[in-house]
């Protein structure tokens, strides 16, 4: 009776592993055998408006370094990647025109009426949902932006770090703000020659929208 008890007990602990492991491993696709994707990789899309600080320095000897700063405004929009292995990623594209310009702290008169710059930034995202009403994501990558200044064709080229906050207000609808950093090499343009700049960095800061009806909120503050 006991060996029977045994071997009851033995057999029931095999079917319960062998059912556990089952459960956990993804259906196999017939045609390709290779494991079904169930959560398929999709993009979503994100606009809104942006601000920006561009700051140019180029140093000089026995004076003080001539600092160079454009304030500007424009609209971005990005393309988000959703379930895509093993790291999501992003790309932000942003068009500009420049608010004020400054010499060393000065307000400067643009000589002309059409200027303006494309921003780029580009690298994967690191996602922390700390509290399930604000989600923190995080991103590094490459950066480049094209300038056109009274003087030049600027390019710049270098990396950034983005910090962006999302706040699900309803089961479609996400409020995004953006905080990015970036640190340019700025000679590519028709100042490399003329007038190369020494340092060269950027905040940009972002408040826009998403409306996504395949990347829904499971939390929101509007049920």
């Amino acid at each position: 009776m006991k060996k029977i008890l045994l071997i009851a007990l033995i057999c029931s602990l095999i079917s319960t592993f062998t059912f556990a492991q089952s459960k956990d491993q993804p259906k196999i696709n017939e045609k390709t055998g290779f494991p079904e994707i169930t959560d398929k990789p999709f993009i979503i899309i994100n606009e809104g408006l942006s601000t920006a600080l561009v700051t140019r320095i180029q140093l000089q000897e026995n004076r003080n370094n001539f600092v160079y700063e454009n304030i500007m405004i424009g609209a971005f929009v990005s393309a988000q990647t959703v379930n895509m292995k093993p790291i999501n990623s992003l790309v932000q594209l942003t068009v500009y025109y420049p608010l004020e310009n400054r010499f060393n702290g000065m307000s400067q008169s643009a000589k002309q009426v059409i200027l303006y710059a494309g921003d780029l930034f580009a690298g994967p995202i690191f996602e922390s949902n700390f509290w399930e009403y604000v989600k923190l994501n995080f991103s590094v990558g490459l950066h480049y932006m094209y300038q056109l200044t009274d003087e030049y064709h600027l390019n710049y080229l270098g990396a950034g770090a983005k910090v962006c906050v999302e706040l699900p207000v309803a089961k479609t609808w996400t409020i995004i703000t953006n905080g990015m950093m970036t640190i340019d090499y700025p000679n590519f343009g028709t100042n490399k020659k003329v007038q190369p700049f020494d340092y060269s960095w950027q905040y940009h800061l972002d408040i826009g929208v998403r409306y996504s009806i395949k990347a829904q909120n499971v939390y929101s503050y509007i049920k």
